[in-house]
């Protein structure tokens, strides 16, 4: 029985994991590694700030400042958090939906607590959701499932009667290696992902939807 619904944020509730993969892409350059958003986004979605920089960044030749480079980082993600943040389609509505249901809701996000704070109080959200996981509460970034199994502790549910919301393959991995069910949100269900269960839009996730999970 399904008691907990956790959900990835950039790019599941917000749409700011294009922010992530536009600065990303910016800052890589400079060390000659060029990816576009998109190949980072799909790649990289849900992964740890420093654990991504590092194993982009250790095989070039360049020296690089990993603490200078994630303070960056975020300053860059806030300026463009303070101009525009949207819900992913259908995210605010579903939110309302399954905390009206019951269900415990909580965030388990790659981002740091101060800008998952920030998009989720501009979004009018926060108050629905009774655990917020940040990468900086963790160890290890996505796939390792540490942070959705720190979510499930914080809210007291077992993670075999947790479902995670997620858009990036990282994510879904580690939803899986903490044994929970997953439900990926993609733009083509035709590709291959490491859930059975995949949605091209919120409005898919239907109590009903739920209790058919695989």
């Amino acid at each position: 029985m399904i008691e907990a619904i956790i959900f990835d944020m950039d790019g599941v509730i917000s749409d700011t994991q294009k922010f992530h993969s536009r600065v990303e892409s910016e800052l890589l350059g400079r060390f000659d590694v060029n990816m576009t958003p998109d190949e980072i986004s799909k790649k990289y979605s849900g992964v740890n700030t420093k654990q991504f920089f590092i194993e982009l960044l250790d095989h070039t030749e360049g020296d690089y400042n990993i603490n200078a480079l994630m303070k960056e980082k975020w300053e860059k993600m806030k300026e463009l958090a303070d101009n525009s943040v949207e819900e992913i389609p259908g995210a605010i509505s579903l939110i309302k939906t399954l905390h009206e249901k019951k269900l415990t809701l909580a965030v388990a996000s790659a981002s740091n607590w101060k800008y998952a704070k920030s998009v989720l109080e501009k979004l009018e959200v926060i108050r629905h959701f009774s655990a917020i996981i940040t990468s900086d509460m963790v160890t290890k970034g996505k796939p390792d499932p540490e942070i959705f199994l720190f979510a499930a502790e914080k809210i007291n549910v077992e993670p075999e009667k947790c479902v995670v919301i997620e858009d990036g393959i990282s994510g879904m991995e580690a939803a899986k290696a903490g044994n929970m069910k997953c439900i990926g949100l993609v733009a083509n269900k035709d590709e291959h992902y490491p859930t059975e269960n995949l949605v091209t839009l919120l409005s898919e996730i239907t109590p009903e939807y739920l209790r058919n999970l695989k």
